[in-house]
């Protein structure tokens, strides 16, 4: 017993940062854990001298100013003049200060004012981030960009850019807010969305946090937003977003702001082949328009009605059924976000085998055993199809580690030999522990 207490104390010690990331008050089930850990690998961002990082802290234009200089790599040439009667030469702020203004992402105050303590709001936040990142956005904005954001709004054109890639999200009555002040861990998230959309140049994906849902009775697998209610029988599953502000309760309508989402699959009785099952889809559905594609190699057919807000996927499936996918969602001022979060649990769809082993229950088991020693090896041995993916030869100071891989539960297990005990778990496959 004192051996397993001196092993998992030093263990302990040792990987604070697994459990908690680079800071102590920003776990990895923090909403902007993702956003911080990469702005600080990168060396954009820092914490505090007590390990924290303050998510929940105000930025002020001062660290507003160094952080987008970082993000964006607006150089600090060291000879700039004192402009700002507020901004010295002398303070640490001054050359990210003066790189911002002349870049022309910044800009002071018509009293000569910069002002560097005040805190930064949203659409400064946007507005800043969209000059940073060099995007041209239309002077004039013609749709729809959020419930309290006016089309002649002099911020309408970044907060429709930022919408659209993804930057930003409306709260729960399609709100934008843009007067918020916003946080450390807030800022952080916005500069990390846009310096990824930079470098993929397409949109942010939404889904990269969400968890897969696994279905058993269906062969499936899809990514599903965590305010998405799931409902399931032996026929089929459907994944409803219900329409809030009416009290919606039931997804067999399309409320204004409603998403639908329903999986389920054809035998195909009469034996079609995938070509004859596609074009008998066409025949019944002639006003859509069709393209054909691959999911996990198999034969796959769109069929989109995009007046109506309506997108159906058929999988022919290698034993001669079909897996079908039917959504829908409405028109009101969610429209946007609905459509976004739908086209990315679509293109997160995978085959997975219908099992009938309960792992769910194997991997809470496995969680259970986590630093217990003399039980790691068992444990692993209940997933069937756990394979070595890395061996690290040097370990802990106490032996080699392995890393087995899961597909069916997509976990890799951290694996201890000599104490035989899983040190550490982590979703997906990674040796990045």
């Amino acid at each position: 017993m004192k051996k397993l207490f001196l092993f998992v104390f030093a263990f302990l010690i040792a990987s604070v940062p697994v459990f908690a990331g680079s800071f102590s008050d920003v776990p990895s089930d923090h909403e902007n854990h993702a956003a911080i850990e990469y702005l600080y690998e990168e060396g954009i961002v820092s914490g505090y001298e007590n390990g924290e990082f303050g998510p929940d802290n105000m930025v002020n234009r001062a660290q507003a100013a160094k952080i987008i200089s970082g993000g964006f790599g607006l150089a600090q040439k060291g000879d700039y003049s004192v402009e700002f009667d507020d901004v010295p030469s002398s303070e640490w702020f001054f050359p990210y200060v003066m790189a911002g203004k002349e870049a022309g992402v910044i800009s002071g105050h018509e009293d000569g004012y910069f002002r560097p303590a005040d805190d930064v709001n949203l659409v400064e936040t946007l507005k800043m981030v969209v000059l940073a990142g060099e995007v041209t956005v239309s002077d004039e904005v013609n749709e729809f960009v959020f419930s309290d954001v006016e089309q002649d709004a002099w911020y309408a054109p970044h907060a429709l850019y930022a919408r659209n890639q993804n930057i930003v999200w409306p709260d729960e009555e399609g709100n934008l807010n843009a007067d918020t002040k916003m946080t450390r861990g807030e800022f952080s998230e916005i500069i990390y969305r846009m310096m990824i959309v930079l470098e993929e140049g397409g949109p942010f994906d939404i889904g990269m946090t969400w968890d897969y849902y696994k279905s058993t009775v269906l062969p499936f697998k899809m990514k599903v937003e965590g305010s998405w209610e799931v409902i399931e029988s032996d026929e089929q599953v459907t994944f409803f977003k219900p329409d809030t502000e009416y009290s919606q309760f039931s997804p067999e309508r399309v409320y204004p702001n409603t998403g639908v989402v329903t999986v389920a699959v054809d035998d195909n009785e009469e034996g079609l082949g995938s070509e004859g099952y596609f074009d008998n889809i066409q025949g019944a559905f002639s006003g859509a328009d069709y393209s054909e594609f691959s999911v996990d190699g198999f034969p796959s057919l769109e069929v989109l009605y995009s007046n109506e807000r309506i997108v159906d996927w058929y999988v022919y499936l290698d034993d001669g059924r079909v897996l079908a996918v039917y959504t829908e969602f409405g028109d009101g001022d969610f429209a946007y976000q609905l459509q976004e979060t739908i086209k990315t649990m679509l293109h997160s769809l995978a085959y997975q085998k219908v099992s009938s082993v309960d792992y769910d229950s194997i991997l809470n088991d496995i969680f259970e055993v986590v630093l217990v020693e003399s039980e790691g090896m068992d444990a692993i041995n209940t997933l069937p199809d756990a394979t070595i993916i890395d061996t690290d030869t040097i370990g802990v100071g106490t032996g080699p580690i392995d890393y087995y891989y899961s597909t069916e539960v997509d976990y890799t297990f951290k694996y201890e030999r000599e104490s035989d005990v899983i040190l550490a778990t982590e979703e997906g496959e990674t040796s990045a522990f």
